[in-house]
């Protein structure tokens, strides 16, 4: 009985340690996740594509215009990007109640922000709402970006009435250049809120619009 023992001992030492404690490794259960929600973020990113194309290239057409051609243009174009806008918000809302928010973890930083660029040009005020609740909790696990976040709070203040929190929204001019908003929460803390959601400096920023 004792050698029998011994052999299996033996046997059971040449086994590799497997399976039954083994961990899965996190960066292959994060690129089996986002395989598994290939087609999703293929949609997204392909709305968001066709977002940008059709804003850009209505932007890039009508800025060579003279303001007195600009209208004639800008009117049809934009009634086109809005039905557009329209098409995109329903897919939207399909993969957000089939799948729920896609995620940083489960698709990628570039889609999570897709889908807010495409939330923040829907027109349907409700679903704004809705995207904004789900992506703030999402903020602090790092599975949405606070950028984004900090845009769509400031698109849905100014619709309300409210003071922008980061300065993101309705942009004034002055002396033929961008300035701050006067629209601000507490304004002496806009640049700590700006940084700390990522953002750049007003300064930066409103250079940055200056030269577009």
């Amino acid at each position: 009985m004792k050698s029998i023992c011994v052999t299996i001992l033996v046997a059971l030492s040449s086994v590799p340690a497997v399976t039954a404690f083994a961990r899965p490794d996190p960066t292959v259960e994060r690129v089996r996740a986002i395989a598994g929600r290939a087609e999703i973020i293929e949609d997204i990113v392909g709305m968001a594509g066709v977002d940008q194309a059709l804003r850009t290239t209505m932007l890039e057409a009508t800025s060579k215009l003279p303001p007195e051609q600009r209208d004639a243009v800008m009117k049809p174009a934009g009634a086109l990007i809005e039905a557009q806008d329209k098409l995109h918000t329903q897919r939207l809302k399909a993969i957000i109640a089939a799948h729920g928010w896609p995620k940083i973890s489960e698709t990628s930083r570039r889609t999570s922000a897709a889908a807010v660029t495409l939330a923040n040009h829907s027109s349907d005020l409700a679903f704004q709402r809705q995207v904004l609740a789900l992506i703030e909790p999402l903020v602090a696990t790092h599975e949405a970006l606070p950028d984004d976040y900090a845009t769509l709070y400031d698109r849905l203040a100014t619709v309300d009435k409210r003071p922008q929190r980061y300065g993101t929204q309705g942009t004034t001019c002055k002396d033929g250049k961008y300035a701050v908003p006067t629209d601000l929460e507490a304004p002496e803390g806009l640049e700590a809120r700006r940084a700390a959601v990522g953002l750049q400096p007003m300064a930066e920023y409103l250079a940055a619009l200056d030269q577009m």
